[in-house]
């Protein structure tokens, strides 16, 4: 299995994110920032979902999609899209559930090399 790495940018969107600065972020200010990532997670949630459901291909069949966000109010416009596939990377149409202006690029194709804790096959 190769797990795909994908960054997703989306135009700033909130007078935090725009700026720049939450040193004095209201609770207004933070409500609106939640606000634009749901949004954008109740619109490409049902695609991300879709995807290991999709009838088997030849190569990029996604069996595991993880979509991570950051906490930091001036910078919830940046994702970390992790699919998890079974050779080659899947045919994806990202850009028709992300805001004009948005990015998707992929970062590359990774392969497990070391993971902690070690698992040994008695466990």
């Amino acid at each position: 299995m190769t797990t795909i790495a994908i960054q997703i940018e989306l135009p700033p969107q909130g007078e935090l994110e725009i700026s720049g600065s939450d040193l004095d972020a209201t609770q207004e200010q933070r409500d609106e920032e939640l606000g634009y990532r749901q949004a954008f997670l109740d619109k490409i949630g049902p695609y991300l979902a879709s995807l290991p459901d999709v009838p088997p291909h030849a190569m990029g069949n996604v069996s595991h999609v993880q979509l991570l966000g950051t906490d930091i109010w001036t910078q919830m416009n940046h994702y970390l899209l992790l699919l998890t596939v079974d050779i080659g990377e899947p045919r994806l149409e990202l850009e028709a559930y992300m805001p004009e202006g948005s990015t998707a690029c992929t970062i590359g194709s990774y392969r497990p090399q070391l993971e902690y804790p070690l698992v040994t096959a008695d466990q």
